[in-house]
């Protein structure tokens, strides 16, 4: 970004130095004016800004003339003409003039920048040279513009002094050959074409921008004014060309012309260029009867990132994601970034499905290689959305609409990996508005209530403590599944409002409980990675602990392996947790890929075993020596080991064996509600539950 912005100045000060420049808004108001604009104008600064352009107005130009400038650049599209303007002392001058919109995603412009050069000589030179082609050859001997005659059939009769300078060619090079000679290939059909307008007597003057070579083989951008000549008889004798040097505003253009539709950062198209883009192969494939595909992709918990290693790291990760990216796809394929960690993909002329698939898993495992970051590594996933056309959607909304549904399809399946649209979506993504709309009313509303799942002792069937687990009854919805909420909860930041609900309520219940008699037992309650790193995390606690009244040793906080992102940050803020005297875990311990390294690093009490290990512990070697693995890191860390997700006798006896002390699972009992697990304390029969 520093660079892009760097650039984004040196471009500027480049224009203020060579080009009178300003800005204004969508209604024409200045906001910026450069020194070259003042002192050309002879209006202060402070005169200027907050005015739109009529202060200049010569009263010259028709009505028509300013409306169809304003037509053209509110359409998005830039406007080039010269214009007259009245100085603040009366005089005239005129100004060559291009209009740049910058616009908005939807297409909107929001600003328009104007780049101005001074052509008041250049007119009182053309105005001249109607009046006497002798008096013309005179003047252009002095001036640093390219003036020349050609005659009928486009060669050169005359040029003057200054082409020898710019071109480096002698002037005796240009005599008797065509013009043609030295202009850009591409460029010739333009301007045998203004020559034929002049010659057919369409046009009294013509206005034209080409490139011409110089002898070093460089082009130069040049606009011409084209002028007919006439003899005593008032026919057609030549041609009068007035050539003016614009290759510096040409590549400015081009560069505000490439930051319209490319991404500052990652120098990636942006999503208008992306469109543009879609429409065309999108109707290019209709007529070859083709397919192509639309990815919407997004790195999974990029916010975690950027809270916790810092927006600058964030950059660095995204930059070198784009790169990655761009090395998966094919040469006429096209990625994009939308914004945020979101980017999208085009891949053309797809074969079938298969072949979308294989890309998106080469840029799969290429962004699962680790990330450096000066002295750390970071490991990050992605998520995408595929959608193909034309079995899922026939025109580019469609299609994006099809494909941002496979990617949330893919995020409430637990992220890293992609999926392809089916129409089963399109009902999802309905529920999925509707569950969103309805979560924000049940948080206001307090729809929720805490199930707390027994924690036992393994050799001894003693209760330890127990862990709080959300549960959401909607009075029209019915019990919805936390795999449904918790998700569209974290992606929509309402995880906030919720965790600090289960957390104030779980320690309400905890300390009543051992107002009523019942033996202290401590209450594990989740954090997610962004509430792990949101600012303010141990006051909050704090002073939760303090209004409810529960001594902190009876509080544990479980967070994730997501939090090894920054493990220095987690590891501080592990500590302040630990200061209240409060007790810290990691969930699901062992499915990182770096778990094992990093835990040292980390103030925690307990590691719970994720239940993926737990399910085959009986009959997988693999597991059981993971399992091991982790009960020898804990006793040589002096860490507490738990195992979730016990179910049945068998797992329990290799457990046993292996030296895990604590557990909990469906072996033992299920989530309680409050009341039946008041019920559970008093040693009262529980369905689904084994009296401890």
């Amino acid at each position: 970004m520093t660079h892009a912005l760097k650039e984004l100045a040196d471009i500027r000060y480049a224009l203020d130095q060579a080009s009178i420049v300003a800005i204004t808004d969508p209604r024409g108001i200045m906001v910026y004016v450069n020194e070259q604009f003042c002192r050309m104008s002879q209006y202060s600064r402070n005169e200027l800004l907050g005015q739109d352009h009529r202060i200049l107005n010569s009263g010259y130009h028709s009505r028509e003339f300013f409306k169809h400038m304003w037509v053209t650049i509110a359409s998005g599209d830039v406007w080039r003409g010269e214009i007259r303007n009245r100085a603040k002392d009366g005089s005239f001058y005129w100004v060559d003039t291009t209009i740049v919109p910058f616009v908005n995603e939807q297409g909107k412009p929001y600003q328009y920048v104007s780049i101005r050069n001074d052509i008041s000589a250049r007119k009182r030179m053309e105005e001249d040279l109607r009046k006497s082609e002798e008096k013309y050859r005179v003047i252009t001997e002095n001036s640093s513009d390219l003036i020349s005659i050609i005659d009928l059939e486009g060669r050169f009769r005359y040029v003057s002094p200054s082409h020898a300078s710019l071109l480096g060619y002698a002037l005796s090079e240009f005599e008797s050959r065509p013009m043609s000679q030295w202009l850009h290939e591409e460029d010739r059909a333009a301007v045998s074409c203004a020559i034929h307008d002049q010659l057919a007597a369409t046009k009294s003057s013509t206005l034209l921008e080409f490139r011409l070579r110089a002898m070093n083989g460089t082009y130069y951008w040049m606009e011409a004014k084209i002028n007919p000549i006439v003899n005593q008889s008032g026919e057609f004798s030549s041609l009068s060309l007035v050539m003016r040097d614009i290759t510096e505003r040409k590549r400015a253009e081009q560069r505000i012309h490439h930051l319209a539709y490319h991404d500052t950062l990652t120098d990636l198209p942006n999503r208008r260029l992306f469109m543009e883009r879609l429409r065309k192969e999108v109707h290019q494939a209709k007529r070859s009867q083709s397919q192509l595909a639309v990815i919407f992709l997004d790195l999974d918990r990029f916010k975690n990132i950027n809270d916790s290693l810092g927006h600058e790291a964030g950059d660095l990760i995204l930059i070198e994601a784009a790169h990655r990216i761009r090395g998966c796809i094919r040469s006429n394929d096209m990625v994009a970034r939308l914004g945020g960690d979101e980017f999208i993909l085009l891949l053309t002329s797809v074969s079938d499905a298969a072949e979308a698939e294989g890309i998106s898993r080469s840029i799969q495992a290429s962004l699962q290689e680790p990330f450096e970051l000066g002295r750390q590594q970071c490991a990050i996933s992605c998520s995408m959305g595929i959608a193909l056309f034309p079995s899922d959607g026939r025109d580019p909304n469609e299609l994006l609409k099809r494909a941002d549904m496979a990617l949330y399809d893919v995020k409430n399946h637990g992220r890293n990996g992609f999926s392809f649209f089916h129409a089963e979506m399109e009902e999802r993504s309905l529920e999925r508005i509707l569950l969103e709309n309805e979560l924000k009313k049940a948080i206001e509303r307090e729809q929720f209530r805490i199930d707390y799942q027994p924690k036992l002792h393994l050799s001894t069937g003693q209760l330890i403590g127990m862990e709080a687990l959300v549960r959401w009854d909607h009075p029209e919805l019915g019990r919805i599944a936390p795999n449904k909420f918790i998700p569209i909860a974290e992606d929509t930041g309402l995880i906030l409002p919720l965790g600090e609900w289960v957390l104030r309520h779980g320690c309400e219940q905890n300390k009543k409980w051992q107002d009523q008699g019942y033996p202290p037992l401590k209450l594990s309650v989740n954090l997610s990675a962004r509430q792990f790193f949101q600012a303010g995390l141990v006051d909050r606690v704090k002073q939760i602990l303090e209004e409810t009244g529960l001594d902190s040793r009876w509080l544990e906080l479980e967070v994730t392996e997501s939090i090894f992102a920054d493990i220095d940050l987690a590891a501080a803020i592990i500590e302040e947790i630990n200061k209240l005297g409060v007790h810290t875990s990691i969930d699901d311990f062992g499915t990182g890929y770096s778990s094992f390294s990093y835990i040292k690093h980390l103030p925690v009490d307990t590691l719970k075993i994720d239940a993926s290990f737990i399910r085959d512990i009986h009959h997988n070697k693999e597991s059981q020596a993971i399992v091991k693995a982790i009960l020898t890191i804990a006793e040589t860390l002096h860490l507490n080991v738990i195992a979730e997700g016990v179910e049945n006798e068998e797992q329990l006896a290799v457990l046993n064996e292996e030296g895990c002390s604590q557990g909990q699972g469906f072996l033992f009992s299920k989530p309680l509600s409050g009341p039946t697990f008041e019920q559970y304390l008093k040693g009262l029969p529980v369905a689904g539950a084994i009296s401890p």
